[in-house]
């Protein structure tokens, strides 16, 4: 088979382009069209750790002119590139802001047993762990917060305001209370203001309490206990649908503003004193004194119409951030909240990851018509092996039948998979992706990639059981599949592998070394890998392959038959691969919606979406190279390198010292 160099030059070039648009167009709008300047750079920690940080500086923030800060915060398995949206908006309104690592993500060094200690150590009863920087489960924040307050002269020292999502947001409350905590023994309180999306000021047992009650001894209740106001100016965005979040004794989350919880937060101003029939009012911007200062605070509780995992990059959760911000300090360049240009370059950005998958399959076309690569080639399409489509209505009852129990068995038993891996840790942690090895140190992409492995592995079983039952041996015996491949060509597959992957991280690279770009799509992220991260994604390429190989091998050799369409076959496969998640996800959200809690737990429910992504580009890329090749093996193995690294790149790493389970 000759394929046409000339059409894959053009694709490949087109490829590029799209992804070059993307960059050029995402650096402008990231700078405001140079009105912002963006820049990388790297602190290190009261531990001797880097934390990578992002700055956003309005050109109009000088030493001269020194402007508001907000440092912003992502959730958990995620980078912090995640908060370019908002950070971006909160520039050109003339704010300095500035996206940070979490310890154990992105270019964080400091990995950590529990990176999430925030999650599981903070409350309302916050204790001698306070006292220091380097003891505080801050995760790096209270160290931006110094670093910010003490070298960086175009910030205004009286107006720095933290922000966080989910994680982060969690985060931000401890930072707060360790600088009430610094501020009680004698030095200055840095923070002004806080804002959280996705999670909940401090509470115990889950009640919101009207202020800190820090316990130097860390005996509850030995009388030593110091109730701390709340002095800040604090703003929440509840989603109306947060799964995580916000149910309580009024209802679901799309009750909370009715919670005593929501009445306590907004009773923390000396101005309100909210009965139990009384609501707080959504967008509404209360002021008062608190514990009879001189200053006025403000209350803000807003309320977008989103799940959880939504809010970095919603348009609601940021105009609710910039409404907040905008009211707790003074904005140099005051634009209304609902003036965004950010989600454009999301949309660019999505435009981006496009460009790279096809860069990626076209680069590979491409090499494929050279003299070294052309004898991967098959000969003819008829040399394609295609099995024949069920005739008999027994063979097509074992077809349709074992496909819907390969697409449904597997989601059967994902969650509590991983949950017994997550359950290592004991129950203290079951409920997030803390376990690991010393070979697969990340602990949701554990989970994540056992589960690919099995299920890729019992569709193989599935597939032989359907084949010997139809009596396969004699209607399609396996010397007819095209299995076989000589070493030389091994070799010849696992170069063009490396060499097609590489050239969409070329392109990665281009963007992330000039512009400090990343493709993205939510947390679905294409980025230049960090060195740790590229080199553990070799090991989990192992439990990839298992899946990816497994699906191309169940795909082309049993499900896309003769005769049938090929857009139709690929549709059929996406569908396939995919229907059982999204069931999951119908079974998790509706039941959500009828009682305000969700049946399975949700952190892992949330990460599996990018699934959908992986598992629509592996289907169409794996089949084209197929019927190129007349084999599994280049696809599967483009496939294996690719996600791996990308999964591998954007999540977090744990610091384990177990070999095994």
């Amino acid at each position: 088979m000759k394929l046409n160099r000339k059409f894959y030059a053009k694709f490949l070039l087109v490829s590029i382009i799209v992804c070059l648009i993307s960059i050029f167009g995402t650096a402008l709008i990231d700078t405001n069209f140079g009105s912002v300047i963006t820049k990388d750079i790297k602190i290190v920690d009261s531990l001797g750790h880097d934390i990578g940080l992002t700055i956003y500086q309005p050109k109009t923030a000088t030493p001269e002119n020194p402007a508001p800060c907000v440092i912003t915060l992502h959730g958990s398995y995620n980078g912090r590139e995640s908060q370019n949206f908002i950070s971006l908006e909160l520039a050109k309104r003339g704010f300095v802001a500035i996206t940070m690592d979490c310890d154990g993500h992105g270019d964080a060094s400091n990995w950590k047993e529990n990176p999430m200690d925030a999650f599981f150590l903070v409350t309302a009863n916050p204790g001698s762990s306070f006292e220091d920087i380097t003891t505080a489960p801050t995760s790096g924040m209270a160290d931006v917060v110094e670093f910010v307050y003490n070298n960086l002269a175009i910030v205004d020292k009286s107006q720095i305001g933290i922000q966080g999502h989910s994680l982060g947001g969690k985060t931000a409350d401890a930072c707060y209370a360790y600088y009430k905590i610094q501020e009680y023994l004698g030095k200055p309180n840095k923070i002004a203001a806080v804002f959280l999306m996705g999670n909940q000021q401090l509470a115990v047992n889950g009640s919101w309490l009207p202020y800190l009650n820090y316990d130097p001894d860390d005996v509850l209740e030995s009388g030593d206990e110091i109730h701390l106001p709340y002095d800040v100016h604090y703003g929440v965005s509840a989603g109306a649908f947060d799964e995580n979040n916000y149910t309580t004794e009024a209802g679901g989350p799309w009750t909370f503003p009715s919670s005593n919880n929501a009445r306590v937060f907004i009773n923390e101003l000396d101005n309100y004193n909210l009965a139990e029939t009384e609501s707080v009012e959504v967008g509404k911007i209360y002021k008062g004194t608190v514990n009879g200062s001189e200053q006025e605070y403000i209350r803000a509780l807003y309320q977008p119409k989103e799940i959880h995992m939504v809010n970095p990059y919603s348009p609601a959760s940021t105009r609710n951030s910039l409404d907040f911000f905008q009211n707790a300090f003074t904005a140099p360049n005051p634009i209304a909240a609902s003036s965004m240009t950010g989600q454009y370059s999301m949309i660019l950005s999505v435009l981006g990851m496009i460009g790279f998958f096809c860069a990626v399959f076209s680069s590979c076309c491409l090499m494929l018509t050279s003299n070294y690569f052309s004898s991967l080639l098959v000969k003819s399409p008829d040399d394609v092996y295609m099995p024949q489509a069920p005739q008999t209505a027994f063979t097509k009852f074992l077809y349709w039948g074992f496909m819907a129990v390969g697409a449904f068995i597997p989601i059967t038993y994902m969650m509590k998979l991983a949950m017994w891996i997550g359950g290592h840790k004991g129950e203290t942690f079951a409920a997030r992706s803390l376990f690991g090895t010393r070979i697969w140190p990340q602990g949701l992409l554990l989970e994540q990639s056992l589960w690919s492995a099995t299920a890729g592995l019992l569709t193989v079983g599935i597939f032989f059981l359907r084949y010997y039952l139809s009596n396969g041996p004699k209607l399609m015996p396996p010397s007819q599949w095209n299995m076989k491949i000589d070493k030389k060509n091994i070799w010849k597959t696992i170069l063009l592998a490396v060499c097609s992957v590489g050239v969409g991280y070329a392109i990665v690279g281009f963007g992330h070394f000039f512009f400090g770009l990343e493709f993205r799509l939510g947390n679905f992220v294409i980025r230049w890998p960090a060195k740790e991260p590229f080199l553990i994604s070799f090991r989990f390429m192992i439990l990839y392959g298992l899946f990816f190989f497994s699906n191309a091998f169940t795909q082309n050799i049993g499900r896309m038959v003769k005769g049938r369409k090929e857009w139709l076959n690929t549709l059929l496969m996406c569908v396939a691969n995919s229907i059982g998640l999204f069931c999951l996800w119908i079974y998790q959200y509706y039941t959500f919606s009828q009682v305000g809690k969700v049946p399975l737990n949700s952190a892992r429910v949330m990460q599996t979406w990018s699934l959908f992504i992986v598992q629509t580009v592996c289907t169409i890329i794996a089949r084209r190279l197929y019927l190129k090749t007349g084999k599994i093996y280049l696809g599967a193995l483009i496939n294996t390198i690719m996600f791996a690294m990308i999964a591998c790149c954007h999540t977090m790493t744990l610091n384990v010292t177990n070999w095994w389970f």
